[in-house]
């Protein structure tokens, strides 16, 4: 291991201080490194179609598995995130880098056993899709290349993790844009160049890994070298169990709920493909403008995240309440404003998608229904980053769980099919699960942000957090 992670001086650790912890100063990185990784799954999907249809089909395919497991990643490295920042909140600096080193093995540990159990079965699971012939080849050439390097996804979602606890999230925007950049320069030249090697999808995958590669390369520079933050192995083991169970409890709800979110969306694009193939396509084209406003607020959720996890271990909870709202009140109406000028320009949108009225006319219906659950949809996000920031991390993942496979699923399909409303029905069994869900963890939040029981927001169990549900 480098010397930066056994230690070091600790005053030339990186410590935010606390009244620069603004919510708004930590979010706007944040959506911009989102930006940045969203365009990059773009960039491959354009460099595919320049290949071949099939091409583009059959890694679409496959990438339905790297993006669910990619997200696991994510979501583990955010509830890493949350475990720094409550210890540097408390001054617990020592705490903090050795809670670092064991998240670093966690991680690597994760990253070699997924990475191994995709390359090795990469075309087992591209068959289990459904592939054949030559998109069965094209899906396993790319699965076995991009899957087969997801520790390096995980390392750097941790290392994400680290640089966003210490109020760094420009840095992480910074790695995210430089990933950007060297995987377009590689698709130049190992797919596009007429004097390349034009390796096709074999040479899509090697740069989206190699690009991934040198972004981890980066974050690891800025972290040792010019934040300066240091990782301490623990001396007594009873301390890496001890970290590891305050990881895992922070980390495992985060995980599960897009999980689950992911199978509930394979659901509903069933339901809609049954509805018709003018809705679904309509769904995949209003998606990209959805998705850009969501995320709005999954940066605002996350900074706020951090934020009040810095002041859960300050044990300031005036202020906690004080950002909690204000950020609740600017996402909502945030993602009131974008919802409502997404279905103003939806002729424009639309239009520019598609040539077929049919489609036009659904993607307009779709955009207008993102009125009736965008705004929930943010306050959802914002309120159960509170609620995990004070420990409350299985609330938000049993509320999401529950609501969305026992209420949405089940009034979706009712509604679409058997009650004839098609894509209107996806949509109003969609603002109510939005709807109701954003209601419970209200409601929850208010419970246990109440004056008489405000105190247990800064309990601190000795070895894992409080997690009742």
């Amino acid at each position: 291991m480098p010397d930066s992670c056994h230690g070091g001086s600790e005053r030339n650790i990186s410590v935010p201080s606390k009244v620069n912890m603004g919510v708004l100063s930590l979010s706007w990185p944040i959506f911009f490194q989102l930006a940045f990784t969203y365009c990059m799954g773009l960039i491959d999907i354009w460099a595919l179609g320049m290949i071949s249809d099939a091409a583009a089909g059959s890694v679409g395919s496959v990438n339905t598995v790297t993006t669910f497991v990619l997200m696991m990643f994510s979501f583990m490295g955010q509830g890493g995130s949350l475990v720094y920042a409550r210890m540097l909140g408390r001054g617990e600096i020592k705490k903090v880098q050795e809670c670092y080193f064991v998240a670093l093995v966690l991680h690597v540990l994760l990253g070699v056993v997924v990475s191994a159990a995709l390359f090795l079965w990469a075309e087992d699971v591209a068959a289990l899709l459904g592939l054949e012939g030559q998109h069965l080849a094209y899906g396993t050439s790319f699965l076995r290349i991009v899957g087969g390097s997801c520790l390096i996804h995980s390392l750097g979602a941790m290392l994400g993790g680290v640089m966003a606890a210490n109020g760094r999230t420009r840095a992480a925007m910074f790695a995210a844009m430089f990933t950007n950049v060297v995987n377009i320069v590689l698709i130049g030249v190992l797919v596009l160049l007429p004097a390349g090697p034009q390796w096709g999808v074999r040479g899509v995958a090697l740069s989206t890994a190699l690009a991934t590669a040198a972004g981890l390369l980066f974050s690891a520079w800025l972290v040792f070298r010019r934040i300066r933050i240091r990782f301490r192995r623990p001396a007594d083991p009873r301390q890496v169990k001890a970290h590891g169970a305050l990881l895992v409890a922070f980390s495992l709800p985060t995980m599960l709920e897009p999980a689950f979110w992911q199978a509930a969306q394979i659901a509903t694009t069933r339901i809609i493909a049954a509805v018709g193939e003018d809705e679904l396509a309509a769904r995949m084209y209003t998606l990209s403008i959805t998705n850009m406003i969501g995320m709005v607020s999954s940066a605002l959720s996350q900074g706020l995240q951090i934020a009040v996890g810095h002041l859960v271990g300050a044990g300031d909870l005036d202020r906690i309440r004080r950002i909690s709202r204000a950020t609740r009140l600017g996402g909502v109406a945030a993602a009131s404003v974008l919802a409502l000028v997404a279905a103003l320009s939806s002729h424009w949108i639309m239009d520019g998608f598609t040539d077929s009225p049919e489609v036009a006319e659904a993607g307009r219906l779709l955009l207008w229904c993102g009125l009736l659950y965008l705004p929930a949809s943010s306050l959802i996000m914002t309120t159960a980053s509170s609620l995990r920031a004070v420990g409350q991390v299985n609330y938000p993942a049993l509320t999401g769980i529950l609501v969305l496979w026992g209420v949405f699923i089940p009034l979706a399909y009712v509604l679409s099919l058997p009650l004839g409303l098609a894509i209107l029905g996806v949509m109003i069994a969609m603002a109510v699960d939005e709807n109701l869900r954003a209601l419970l963890l209200m409601v929850r939040w208010r419970y246990i942000s109440a004056p008489q029981r405000a105190g247990r927001l800064v309990k601190e169990p000795k070895e894992v957090p409080s997690v009742s549900v």
